[in-house]
């Protein structure tokens, strides 16, 4: 686990999630989208047990498009070494995770999401955050729940070492039925929800990697999956 300092370090870099609109062009999207594609059946094509199919973007970071938006970003965030990026394409909504990893002390910085389309219906699905943050890796929160198998992440079975917890379950049942039909009520046990922004092709969403988030159920739209780029980063 982190040392307070460490974790006071990387509170102190903490900002509100945002949105750029109009962050790449349509034509850069279909680009990618053909880019992904074209790439399904290749090696470094991964399909999770766990539902989501992900490609490495390691080896097309000198493709024009790729190098242009890690260059936007830059502009936008400053200087910073990617730790992991990735196309995704998922027909199942993210639970409550956060993006952390072991190797980044007090490096651990920003993670950016850039939608690039959803399939079965045009509706615009949420990307949704909560006020709390989790410092001691990679994690998905189950509250009260057990034996959940996970990738990578370790599984929160309870919830005290999560900051900013509340002591009661702040989130009502409206709110729960409009985003968070995909998760079990007792894991949104002690959470408060920061707010949502809207997935949107063309646009990039911006929050801090350690701060708890998940998908909204876009199955309620009648979307099957979508499909996007996800980018981590260290400073």
């Amino acid at each position: 686990m982190r040392t307070r300092e460490d974790i006071n370090l990387i509170k102190s870099r903490i900002t509100d999630p945002y949105c750029i609109n109009d962050f790449i062009t349509l034509d850069q999207v279909n680009y990618l989208v053909k880019l992904f594609e074209s790439q399904k059946t290749e090696p470094n094509t991964i399909y999770k047990n766990t539902g989501p199919i992900t490609l490495d973007i390691k080896d097309y970071l000198q493709d024009t498009v790729i190098s242009d938006i890690i260059e936007k970003l830059k502009k936008e965030l400053g200087q910073f070494d990617i730790t992991a990026g990735f196309f995704f394409s998922t027909n199942y909504p993210h639970i409550i995770h956060n993006d952390d990893s072991y190797q980044l002390p007090v490096g651990v910085y920003k993670g950016i999401t850039i939608p690039l389309k959803t399939y079965g219906s045009d509706s615009i699905p949420d990307l949704c955050f909560f006020d709390q943050f989790y410092f001691h890796g990679p994690a998905k929160f189950f509250n009260e729940d057990t034996d959940i198998p996970t990738f990578y992440n370790k599984q929160i079975y309870d919830y005290t070492d999560v900051d900013g917890i509340s002591d009661q379950m702040i989130i009502d049942e409206s709110t729960r039925t409009k985003y968070f039909t995909h998760l079990k009520p007792q894991w949104l046990k002690g959470l408060t929800l920061w707010g949502t922004l809207k997935w949107k092709p063309t646009s990039a969403l911006i929050f801090d990697s350690i701060r708890l988030h998940c998908a909204s159920d876009f199955r309620q739209q009648g979307i099957t999956h979508k499909l996007g780029i996800s980018i981590f980063t260290r400073l």
